[in-house]
């Protein structure tokens, strides 16, 4: 009797797990706040296989100690899939890797940017993080963006409206503005964020978002 019971949870189980519903209920999206190294396997010792920067969207896979499995969908430019962008065309950058990471991506659906022609492909990367805060929304993140931007980008001229660029213009604008605020690249990379997702086209990137 208590092996039929047994056999009638593993059973129910198994059909849980291969449900539809099971399925299209993926692990939550959390954001990246900061910089954090991307390893293939958990562990001190293990070399990193590139970088993560501040708003990438990660959904958590599973844990091991202090270490976190992570997968993270964004796209890559043909030819250049060591960088991974958060939207088609527009450069707001969440990951560099190892010209052998680039052998772990998974790449889907393409398409060719309307304005230049260039190809994109939907591409998916997975790997281990030592545990960071991974926040629920951007909302969070920016809470610490905007502060920072009032008080350290405006010391040598006035302050510059968001959406009065490109995201792919402040990109420019920032390499050049960005060491002279004297902040360490982090805080550098957090500012650039924070104006890229409140740009003049910041519905693609809306639009682009993983859910």
């Amino acid at each position: 009797m208590r092996y039929l019971s047994h056999l009638a949870m593993t059973v129910t189980l198994a059909l849980f797990l291969s449900t539809p519903t099971h399925a299209q209920n993926p692990p939550a999206v959390r954001y990246l706040d900061g910089t954090v190294a991307l390893s293939a396997a958990p562990g001190p010792n293990t070399p990193p296989i590139g970088k993560l920067l501040v708003t990438a969207p990660l959904r958590p896979l599973s844990r091991e100690g202090d270490w976190l499995r992570v997968s993270m969908q964004g796209w890559t430019q043909a030819g250049a899939e060591r960088a991974i962008y958060a939207a088609p065309g527009i450069r707001v950058l969440h990951a560099v890797l190892s010209s052998s990471a680039v052998e772990m991506l998974v790449f889907s659906e393409q398409i060719a940017d309307p304005d230049t022609a260039q190809l994109w492909t939907k591409t998916e990367l997975q790997g281990w993080i030592k545990t960071l805060d991974l926040k629920p929304s951007l909302r969070d993140i920016w809470a610490r963006a905007e502060p920072l931007f009032a008080e350290r980008c405006t010391a040598c001229h006035q302050r510059r409206i968001p959406h009065h660029y490109t995201a792919n213009q402040w990109t420019s604008h920032l390499k050049v503005m960005g060491p002279r605020t004297g902040l360490p690249k982090d805080d550098q990379f957090l500012i650039r964020a924070y104006l890229q997702y409140h740009a003049k086209d910041a519905d693609r990137l809306a639009r682009a978002a993983v859910q």
